[in-house]
């Protein structure tokens, strides 16, 4: 029946059964009507109408039977052909009917002219692309190819390189991951894609997983896995896609070269790589070199991730390509292995160096990658990165000049792959390089620094001394800034990684050294020294037990610096004892510029004062400690007065050590606290303080100038009296006149030697005795007499010129005279310039004293002139204005007394005269009285006339005799005394009935 259907409906049949994919009907039909069916006609049917649901185990033994036209009769089952579908149709029909179908050719991008001409291959290859394409039955792919593997080369590289990918990718290692944010790609996509892109796309879903997985966890990552089993068997149609880009000339010898299957070392072990260096030569062009760029790349994104792989990874003879492979043949040439095992060790490298995280799992998966480097390049095993620095490698010196980087474009991702890098190229030198920086990664971290890899290499290579000791510097204060108090052996142990860190193990014991080769090498160890010693005085004061005395510093600071630098049992010291006080100076004065209060129990001051206290029984008899103490001492004297400067500033004590003159500082105070200028005991002790603590400090910074004890004694005595000045002027400022007398007769009066050294007498004997030069030569004589007593003339001008500020109550007759003894011994020190303006406020004063001294005398002259009319003498007894008669009877003796008189009150001038009565003898005391103790009544006159008369030699005379006004006062209040007293006992021994003597 079949050979009555046209060659229309017969192909029309054929695609009936096709579609409703009924193989046992196309078996029984296809081999009776071979002449209108070929081969090429039946697999297209096939391609474009059978369902790509079909299972292919169903069809893949009739395919093979239509490609080779060799049907099995044995295997055929013989099924009635059921000619219906066309046999209605006409002739004209059928062919209508056939010109509109629309068959499928074979995917002509997947076959590359090197591809074998087999048609079976091309129709299974198709068919797989379409089941993937437009079913998305990924799964039923490697059922109908993997049967059909051993028929040819390139099927067999075509399932491996694209098929066995996407299946692992997408069915086997990720398959219960439907929401995974990495797109799917089809086999006819993914076939042409290009080393890079399928390396990115195959380990994308890794790269995601890996992100979450912690290092610990290494044996259940997925990286290794996916390189192996994804990127290896990806690796394995290298040549096909190099065929892929070569010209049509050179395809032919490309064919010619072997497909070979790789297989790796013995299992459980990897292939050791040569120490041969990498050339240009070495450069393969392999797509495996994608592979180690991409390494690199990620690297600086995760270096955990690129950890994982290179533990898991032996390189690129480890794949797994699911046992399709050629047995007994490589897939790969020894040679170009050979190669890319060098670039693989050199992409291990790169990647630590590429990574720019500083977290622990980044620097144990530097470690990771340097133990798999150790048994790559066949060297001893790192040892474990928690080890003591003491356990730590040592490399010779010379080993660490090799492999050296010059420039810092020498780190870049770009960079680190190139032939013959000085940092990544696998030899023993750049091995231990990165094995150092590795662990001095880890100890940085230890001591609170965090860094990447590459921020270390590029501290070793390219940082100036400057930088390395910044870095230092941090570490120290981040260890100073724990809140954990830490003993005297947990500081050894951080010493000890620091000076690891400052010369690698190299010449621990040579004490001249004075760089090393660490990463913190570029440091001079006198520096280094340093720094260590001022965090051993910072760690020292931090940690004193608030309970016990300041100057008790713990073991973890003082002791080790005690132990470190000023033990007398050291053999060598580390620094020499200057550079020791000199180091604690400068901590004690860093925290005093940083105080903020001058009391030494509080803050910065605190500290300061613990540091020199501390350190006091070492360097307390050298000349900066003693200053150090004087400055102290000042600023916690000036810290109990209200001092604020300049808009309002408060006082701070850096102020003390900036300012080019500190003892103007007590000025303000006296200006700034009422009443300040009472305690002038304590601000000269601020002042001597402030010279003895060398300030203002030398040109010269740093430099301690020794000044001999008499320099010293007369800065002293100069601030003194530059103090008793300033607090003289605050006194009067406040209208204490008596305080500012005192202080200028007691404190700035020169002593009777210097004055009668500075009198005209001796000025004119000097002036006689060098003839014309007399002016200049006595000038020359005087002039450090006249620097010395410039401020006690301006004191006492100022003071005798004072007026109060309120004129409510008149001076007295002592004031007058305070000040005019006051400006006597300003025109007595004052320089000859000066003399002008002294006279005019001593003739003022002399004036004002005139004055009061005349209407005194009124005073006494209306007194005298009362009592003559006895209305207030002693006895003169009234009753309502008279006298009682017991008086009155007494009368005219008293008149002839007041008459005869001048031998009254005393005794009498006559041998025989009778004792005074008593009322006589009261009269008698008071005429005295009034005639001794005013003796100005008289000569008032003529004493004015006389003092106008002796001008300026005879005032300075008179002041430079010692006092004799104060003598003559004394005198005549002596005299008062003695009228009295002589005048009683006349009295009282005329009652007592005794003779008078003769001759009183």
């Amino acid at each position: 029946m079949a050979k009555q259907l046209s060659s229309a409906q017969c192909i029309l049949l054929t695609v009936h059964y096709a579609s409703s994919a009924n193989i046992k009907a196309l078996h029984s039909f296809t081999p009776t009507r071979s002449d209108v069916l070929e081969p090429d006609l039946i697999l297209r049917i096939l391609l474009t109408y059978l369902p790509e649901s079909v299972e292919p185990r169903e069809y893949s033994s009739y395919v093979e039977e239509v490609a080779s036209r060799l049907y099995l009769d044995y295997e055929r089952e013989e099924v009635d052909v059921d000619l219906s579908p066309v046999k209605h149709l006409s002739e004209e029909q059928a062919e209508k009917q056939v010109k509109r179908l629309h068959l499928r050719e074979y995917k002509p991008m997947v076959f590359p002219p090197s591809a074998s001409n087999d048609l079976f291959n091309r129709f299974l290859i198709s068919r797989g692309l379409l089941m993937d394409e437009q079913a998305g039955l990924l799964n039923l792919v490697p059922h109908l190819v993997e049967p059909f593997l051993s028929r040819n080369d390139y099927l067999r590289t075509w399932y491996i390189s694209v098929v066995l990918p996407i299946v692992r990718l997408e069915l086997d290692y990720y398959g219960d991951q439907p929401d995974s944010k990495v797109p799917q790609m089809s086999l006819s996509d993914f076939a042409n894609q290009d080393s890079a892109k399928g390396i990115e796309f195959l380990l994308r879903k890794a790269l995601e997983m890996d992100g979450t997985v912690p290092m610990v966890e290494h044996s259940n990552t997925s990286i290794g896995r996916d390189v192996k089993g994804l990127v290896g068997p990806w690796m394995y149609g290298h040549t096909e896609r190099k065929r892929r880009k070569m010209n049509p000339e050179s395809q032919e010898s490309a064919r010619s070269a072997p497909d070979t299957v790789g297989q790796g070392g013995p299992v459980g072990t990897a292939r050791k790589v040569p120490l041969d260096g990498i050339t240009d030569e070495d450069k393969t062009g392999h797509d495996w070199e994608g592979m180690f760029r991409w390494m690199v790349t990620n690297a600086n994104r995760d270096l955990t991730v690129i950890a994982h792989l290179i533990e898991d990874w032996d390189g690129p003879s480890d794949v797994d390509l699911g046992g399709f492979s050629e047995g007994g043949r490589e897939y790969i040439d020894e040679e170009v292995l050979r190669k890319l095992e060098l670039q693989y060790a050199q992409a291990a490298f790169a990647a630590c160096y590429a990574a720019e995280g500083d977290t622990q799992e980044i620097i144990r998966g530097a470690h990771g990658i340097l133990a798999r480097l150790a048994e790559l390049l066949d060297f001893l095993p790192p040892p474990d990165l928690a080890s003591s620095v003491d356990s730590l490698p040592r490399v010779e010196r010379q080993l660490t000049e090799l492999g050296t980087s010059d420039s810092v474009n020498n780190l870049t991702s770009q960079r680190l792959l190139e032939p013959e890098h000085p940092l990544t190229t696998p030899r023993m030198e750049t091995y231990m390089l990165l094995q150092m920086l590795v662990y001095s990664t880890y100890q940085l971290a230890g001591l609170g620094l965090n860094l990447a890899l590459i921020d270390v290499a590029k501290l070793l290579f390219y940082a100036s001394a400057e930088e390395q000791l910044a870095v230092l510097q941090k570490v120290l204060h981040g260890l100073t800034e724990h809140g954990s108090k830490k003993d005297e052996a947990e500081w050894d142990a951080q010493r000890k990684k620091l000076m690891w860190l400052w010369n690698w193990g190299i010449d621990v014991d040579d004490e001249q050294a004075q760089t090393g080769a660490g990463v913190l090498g570029r440091i001079k160890r006198e520096l280094f020294e340093e720094e260590m010693l001022k965090v051993f005085i910072d760690t020292g004061l931090n940690e004193v037990d608030p309970g016990k005395n300041a100057e008790v510093l713990a073991p973890a600071g003082y002791s080790m610096a005690i132990k470190l630098y000023l033990s007398d049992q050291l053999a060598t010291k580390h620094l020499p004892e200057g550079d020791v006080q000199r180091v604690v100076l400068a901590k004690a004065m860093e925290a005093y510029d940083g105080a903020s209060n001058g009391n030494r129990t509080r803050g910065g001051m605190k500290k300061a004062n613990d540091i020199i206290n501390a350190y006091k029984p070492k360097f307390g008899q050298s000349i900066p400690f003693r200053q150090a103490i004087s400055l102290l001492a000042a600023t916690h004297a000036l810290s109990f007065y209200s001092l604020k400067l300049q808009h309002g500033v408060p006082f701070q004590p850096v102020t003390i050590r900036v300012s080019s003159d500190p003892i103007g500082l007590i000025d303000k105070v006296l200006e700034q606290n009422a009443g300040s200028y009472s305690k002038l005991d304590d601000l000269i002790e601020i002042a001597r303080n402030l010279v003895a603590a060398g300030l203002p400090p030398s040109e010269e910074e740093g430099k301690v100038v020794e000044v001999s004890k008499e320099e010293m004694a007369r800065r002293k005595t100069e601030a003194e009296r530059r103090v008793t000045f300033t607090a003289v002027e605050a006194a009067l400022g406040e209208d204490d006149f008596e305080t500012a007398y005192s202080y200028v007769v007691n404190r700035l009066t020169p002593s009777g030697a210097d004055l009668t050294a500075s009198t005209p007498a001796k000025t004119a004997q000097h002036a006689k005795s060098n003839g014309r030069n007399s002016f200049s030569a006595s000038s020359r004589a005087t002039k450090q007499e006249q620097v010395e007593d410039d401020v006690s003339w301006r004191a006492a001008f100022l003071a005798g010129r004072f007026r109060p500020s309120t004129t409510s109550t008149p001076p007295t007759l002592r004031r007058l005279e305070q000040r005019t003894e006051l400006l006597s011994l300003a025109l007595l020190l004052a320089p000859t310039a000066q003399l002008t303006d002294i006279l005019a406020a001593w003739r003022r004063c002399e004036e004002e004293m005139t004055a009061l001294q005349t209407s005194q005398q009124q005073a006494v002259d209306e007194f005298d002139d009362h009592a003559d009319k006895r209305s207030a003498l002693p006895g003169n007894f009234t009753i309502s204005g008279e006298q009682p008669e017991m008086v009155l009877n007494q009368k005219r003796r008293e008149m002839g007394r007041m008459t005869g008189g001048t031998g009254g009150g005393g005794g009498g001038t006559g041998e025989g005269e009778v004792p005074m009565s008593m009322f006589d003898l009261t009269r008698s005391a008071a005429s005295a009285f009034s005639r001794n103790a005013f003796p100005l009544r008289a000569g008032s006159l003529a004493q004015r006339s006389t003092t106008e008369t002796e001008g300026l030699e005879g005032s300075v005379e008179s002041l430079a005799s010692g006092g004799s006004g104060e003598q003559e006062r004394v005198r005549k209040r002596d005299m008062v005394a003695n009228a009295v007293s002589g005048g009683l006992a006349s009295g009282l021994g005329w009652v007592l009935g005794a003779t008078p003597e003769q001759g009183r």
